[in-house]
C-alpha cells in the first residue's frame, strides 16, 4: 500500500491494485453450450479451463460481486497466460 501525504496509509490504493485480484486455480470443464475464451475465441463442444476472479475487497460505492468474473481459456491460452503474464 502506499502512502497519503500525512505519511499514513490509503486504502484506495490496495482497493485499486492488482494486489487486490483474487484468482481460483484453473479447473478443466466440457463446454456444451458456447462460451468466450479469454484470447477472444468463441468455442463450444470441447474441452476448456475455467477460473474465477473477484476483489478481496470490493470498493464500497458498487454493488457486492460486482466485479466478479469467471474466465475461460484454451489449454493454449493458459499456457501463454503463464509464461507472458498477460492476454494477447
Amino acid at each position: 500500500m502506499g502512502t497519503n501525504y500525512y505519511g499514513g496509509n490509503v486504502a484506495g490504493d490496495y482497493i485499486h491494485s492488482k494486489d487486490n485480484l483474487r484468482y481460483s486455480e484453473w479447473r478443466k470443464i466440457f463446454a456444451f453450450f458456447p462460451k468466450r475464451t479469454e484470447g477472444g475465441k468463441r468455442i463450444w463442444l470441447t474441452f476448456l479451463y475455467r477460473r474465477r476472479r473477484w476483489l478481496h475487497i470490493e470498493p464500497p460505492q458498487f454493488p457486492r460481486s460486482s466485479f466478479d468474473k469467471i474466465q475461460y481459456a484454451t489449454w493454449d491460452e493458459v499456457v501463454r497466460f503463464r509464461l507472458t503474464g498477460r492476454w494477447t
